[in-house]
């Protein structure tokens, strides 16, 4: 074998798992279709969990922000959640170049190669098992593990076989912001509204001249999807009626695809690896992904460097990753939030979940839905559910059971 690990992609999950990998002497190779590291997308909005995974401190250059408060809001009425620092927690912006230098350059120092504008085509196989992958028009490499980190469309994961019988994916643009003014830099903004669909747009600033404004929508179905108008027009829209980003300069554009349905079924084989995006490894609330990327890349790398020192890279060693994953507290919440969203696809092809969103903002404090999302309610919390949640769910409760039926939960 040319490599001991091949890993497709760059974002948040494949950076980890090669700069853990060749922390652990691995010989590592990365393929990334763009031209540099820094073209992929990567979520920014995190909290400490994230900064332990990537080993950096909260003053240093990878941070961008730091939040006292986050808000929900709908821009068709103004209600609104404020979800304050004493149950936020601590909440951070990451500067989504830096981080990715950081970790494409701790992977060169200890050996790892990339490779860009390497294009996956498909993986190759050799007795049933993955031995490396095809790239560009008829470039190949060889690895003992292949890791598939490339993306909600991978090319690994379909050419490996792997199979999404539940993939539902939320689409998004994001613009970065200079040139605005007077915007409050401790407070993240998530909006709802009719013009935005099933999703939510995004206010974070970096200063009080610069933001991130960004969009992501969830197709519940086509006739929905073609009734909205299009994402950077709602962006626009936003943009032009704020007087804080009204005179702003779009400094740059991004866009990316997450999936928001869970983890797939199954996410290993002999020689091969999903991780990322790919397996689904995303949080469904609010489509968060770098964290749970992080935390599946450590892993992966791992069981990586226990596969190369055992010389077994066979469908039972392999999938040893994905068991202890499975088993995983975050595995779980990230299982439990894709059953939930996937209903909620299924309520808003007959219900207008905008109205739910309306009534949830208007009728819930940010303590009790802040204590119910993190599974920590007390007796408190859970008698003001009951008080306030239950008008919520008897004007909702028709639409409600026709989406269970629908999506056979």
């Amino acid at each position: 074998m040319n490599y001991d690990i091949a890993i497709a992609g760059t974002g948040p999950a494949g950076l980890m798992t090669a700069e853990r990998a060749s922390a652990k002497g691995l010989r590592t190779v990365v393929l990334e279709k763009r031209k540099r590291v820094t073209d992929s997308l990567m979520g920014e909005l995190v909290t400490d969990k994230a900064l332990k995974f990537l080993r950096v401190r909260p003053n240093s250059e990878y941070i961008g922000n730091k939040y006292t408060s986050i808000v929900g809001e709908s821009l068709d009425t103004g209600a609104n959640i404020v979800v304050g620092r004493e149950q936020l927690g601590n909440s951070y912006l990451f500067d989504e170049d830096n981080c990715q230098e950081l970790m494409k350059e701790r992977a060169e120092s200890d050996g790892a190669e990339f490779r860009f504008e390497a294009r996956v085509k498909s993986v190759i196989k050799d007795n049933g098992s993955v031995v490396g992958l095809k790239y560009n028009q008829t470039e190949e490499i060889r690895a003992g593990l292949t890791v598939g980190a490339d993306g909600s469309f991978s090319k690994v994961s379909e050419t490996a076989g792997f199979t999404h019988p539940k993939w539902l994916l939320s689409y998004g643009y994001r613009w970065k912001l200079t040139g605005c003014n007077g915007v409050d830099p401790e407070v993240a903004y998530f909006y709802v509204g009719k013009d935005v669909g099933l999703g939510y747009l995004w206010l974070y600033p970096r200063s009080e001249t610069e933001v991130n404004l960004g969009i992501g929508r969830v197709p519940s179905s086509k006739a929905n999807w073609d009734a909205l108008p299009p994402m950077q027009d709602v962006l626009r829209k936003y943009k032009n009626g704020h007087p804080e980003t009204k005179d702003a300069k779009i400094e740059s554009i991004n866009g990316g695809v997450v999936p928001c349905a869970g983890i797939i079924p199954r996410f290993t084989d002999a020689g091969v690896s999903l991780c990322g995006n790919a397996a689904g490894q995303v949080s469904s609330i609010i489509g968060g992904g770098v964290t749970t990327c992080f935390h599946a890349g450590t892993m992966l790398a791992k069981h990586a460097a226990r596969a190369v020192e055992d010389s077994d890279f066979s469908r039972k060693s392999i999938r040893k990753y994905e068991n202890e994953y499975m088993k995983s507290k975050m595995a779980n919440s990230i299982t439990q939030t894709g059953k939930g969203m996937w209903a909620v696809s299924k309520f808003a092809m007959f219900n207008d979940p905008i109205e739910a969103a309306e009534t949830v903002l208007g009728s819930l404090d940010a303590r009790t839905l802040n204590a119910a999302i993190q599974g920590k309610m007390g007796l408190g919390e859970m008698m003001a559910l009951l008080t306030e949640f239950l008008p919520m769910v008897m004007s909702l409760g028709k639409g409600y059971l026709r989406s269970i039926a629908v999506s056979g939960l």
